[in-house]
């Protein structure tokens, strides 16, 4: 008998591990395989053809907002519209969205997304005007300057960041401070507006240097922003400014003054011109889940996009093209039990693989109806620079 129950309870014992060995490794199997979902690779753009372009831009202004994505873009909405006025968000011909995954899967960063945008091509993380394998690529800063276009560049974020560099030069890390200065200082771009960041550490030179590969190519401003008389000959120009200088609408200056007097310098010059306008705030804010700052960094994004619309309008023969790069903090509004008060919840302090909008207002505004991924934005933007009509003026 004592046998019996010594038999039966290592049998329950052996069984009993048996249940929970199972268990284990079911739950094991199932808490791995949540983080490992398998994306589908999505078709690569073929090279665009576009049939015919029933009217072509003379000018052409991307405004690019770092970090925005769908819930950024509603707190616009829902937090700056005017009473009686039509939101700026209306005003867009062509209103869309875009996949701004890179040749690494489904994250991107802001070198890989605007490279893509700027080349046509797609690449990988931290590349700078280049592809995967390290091959330099024709941006349309290049392509423009080909062609006679006057290019400009304003940015709230330091004039080496990705975002910016991406349009001018080619290089494999981002953070290759002081070869990405070189080259725009070797480039034939007319205006660069924007910080410095983080001077003399890593690869960034310190002040001095820095200001001597600048005046290699530019007349420096003061921060008055002072621009050359319009009967003078106008030299390309840069404003510099400090770390966090320019951020929201109580910065001097912010970014909405900096865009004016980009227009207004480009306007002097009288020819046909590419602008690229980068509001960071929306990334920088979101990377620290700071609610806050996110607020002002919109109300300083959508006035400014206001002024470039309204330039738009009134000149008559402008595209503007508006997008994010990629959408940072995976950001929410929700209700909280007292519903209908508004609250923000973060899901992350990163990137993530949302999508992200897509806006065009004006001539060639139609060409953007069918993009799909970042580096449709470039192939098309390179189609529309070869045949605009300012060409032949």
């Amino acid at each position: 008998m004592k046998n019996w129950k010594k038999t039966s309870l290592l049998t329950a014992l052996v069984l009993g591990l048996l249940i929970v060995g199972i268990f284990y490794l079911f739950n094991l199997k199932v808490v791995s395989s949540s983080g490992d979902i398998e994306f589908s690779p999505g078709l690569e753009p073929k090279g665009t053809t576009i049939d015919s372009v029933d009217n072509t831009p003379r000018n052409i202004i991307i405004f690019v907002a770092d970090g925005l994505g769908f819930t950024h873009l509603s707190l616009a909405m829902l937090t700056q519209q005017k009473e009686n006025k039509t939101s700026v968000w209306q005003q867009f011909d062509v209103k869309s969205w875009h996949d701004t995954r890179s040749t690494f899967g489904p994250l991107t960063d802001s070198g890989a997304s605007a490279t893509a945008m700027a080349t046509g091509t797609s690449t990988f993380f931290e590349v700078i005007g280049q592809d995967a394998e390290g091959n330099h690529l024709t941006n349309v800063f290049e392509l423009a300057n080909a062609q006679q276009y006057n290019t400009a560049i304003v940015t709230d974020s330091y004039i080496w960041d990705a975002t910016p560099a991406a349009f001018v030069a080619h290089t494999g890390s981002r953070d290759n401070a002081r070869e990405i200065l070189t080259q725009i200082a070797a480039s034939e771009l007319d205006l660069l507006f924007g910080e410095l960041e983080d001077l003399g550490e890593d690869e960034i030179p310190d002040l001095e240097t820095t200001i001597e590969i600048l005046k290699q190519r530019f007349q420096l401003l003061d921060a008055t922003l002072t621009l050359p008389q319009q009967t003078e000959v106008l030299a390309p120009i840069a404003a510099i400014f400090e770390e966090d200088e320019i951020q929201d609408m109580t910065s001097t200056p912010n970014l909405l003054q900096l865009t004016d007097a980009a227009l207004r310098y480009l306007s002097y010059r009288d020819s046909p011109f590419i602008l690229l306008v980068e509001c960071e705030e929306m990334d920088s804010a979101s990377h620290r889940n700071d609610s806050k700052r996110v607020l002002k960094g919109i109300a300083a994004l959508q006035e400014t996009l206001s002024l470039v619309l309204d330039y738009a309008k009134t000149q008559g023969e402008t595209l503007v093209v508006f997008t994010s790069d990629h959408e940072t903090g995976g950001l929410a509004a929700v209700s909280d039990s007292n519903y209908p008060n508004l609250q923000l919840v973060w899901a992350t302090k990163n990137h993530t693989a949302s999508v992200v909008p897509l806006f065009a207002m004006g001539p060639g505004a139609e060409t953007f109806l069918d993009v799909k991924r970042n580096s449709d934005i470039g192939q098309r933007l390179k189609i529309l620079i070869s045949t605009s009509k300012g060409l032949s003026e």
